[in-house]
């Protein structure tokens, strides 16, 4: 694979075990992997009772001491933390790491929140919770001592212990409000939509500053594109009005070669900065095959 294409990988705990997990993310760090992203959301919880629901702080935990080289993250939504809180936690998970956390943020769907006895907040609420989150995380990070007043967070005149080096910033995002969020407080912008030109171009021109783009592309090396749709239909229905014929590009599919190539063409078709490989669904041998072919070709560095 190109030197050029920058190659993350992110891997779905809700449907791995710990250990299959452990393996996993232990070989993506051998083959250079320079992002992990390992998701323990609660927020999504699978039909099936019987798969596991990892916490996402205590995975990316175990991940950071797993790991020697690769930056690693999991998905922070804002009703499940308080600011200080989470300060608090990002910050230990930092210095675990020796430096290599990231923080990556999401409003999420809402869905499954009142099951999880938090409250049930529409799309716009959540994008403001985020907004006061961050707002006041950033500073915290950096030490100062803050006092907020807003809808969502408030506190008074408290400082946390900073990380040993800043954690990155990554907003997921698409919508109008959201994108607002990520102009005021991203370091990276995670772009919460397919990889085809007509969906990402247009909000980066909404953007109001330039920022390095990382967007999730569906993976499935060795697949044929009938089995490859099958499963991005069944793993990515928030993707579902996505038109057929625009799947054979937006995907990867086929032998590892070819794979490479349409790696190498969305990132310069785009203009990403980091493409995530999505392996959501996979079990532990098909994604440790996923991560053996599409592996860099060495250790790159996040942007």
């Amino acid at each position: 694979m190109s030197d050029r294409t920058r190659v993350g990988v992110s891997l779905t705990g809700c449907r791995l075990r710990l250990s299959e997990i452990r393996g996993l993310v232990k070989r993506a760090d051998d083959l250079g992997y320079p992002v992990i992203l390992v998701d323990g959301d609660a927020s999504l919880l699978p039909a099936r009772p019987e798969s596991p629901i990892y916490d996402s702080t205590a995975l990316l935990a175990t991940a950071l001491t797993d790991t020697r080289r690769a930056r690693v993250g999991s998905i922070r939504l804002p009703a499940f933390w308080n600011a200080v809180l989470l300060a608090r936690s990002l910050s230990t998970l930092q210095e675990i790491g020796s430096g290599r956390a990231l923080a990556l943020f999401g409003v999420g769907s809402g869905r499954h929140e009142r099951r999880l006895d938090l409250p049930l907040r529409p799309p716009g609420e959540r994008v403001d919770q985020l907004d006061e989150l961050l707002d006041a995380l950033r500073p915290l990070l950096a030490g100062e001592k803050i006092t907020r007043r807003g809808r969502y967070v408030r506190f008074c005149d408290v400082s946390i212990l900073p990380p040993p080096s800043p954690l990155p910033i990554i907003v997921s995002a698409a919508g109008p409000r959201a994108l607002r969020v990520v102009e005021r407080h991203a370091d990276i912008w995670d772009a919460n939509v397919p990889p085809v030109p007509e969906r990402l171009l247009p909000l980066r021109e909404r953007l109001g500053r330039k920022l390095p783009t990382w967007i999730w592309i569906f993976a499935r090396p060795g697949a044929d594109l009938e089995g490859a749709i099958a499963d991005y239909r069944r793993y990515s229905p928030w993707f579902r009005d996505l038109p057929e014929r625009t799947l054979s590009d937006a995907l990867l599919w086929g032998d590892a070669e070819r794979c490479a190539d349409r790696l190498e063409g969305l990132g310069q078709s785009l203009g990403i900065d980091m493409a995530i490989l999505d392996l959501a669904g996979l079990d532990e041998p098909a994604a440790r095959r996923a991560l053996e072919a599409l592996a860099p070709a060495k250790a790159t560095e996040i942007p």
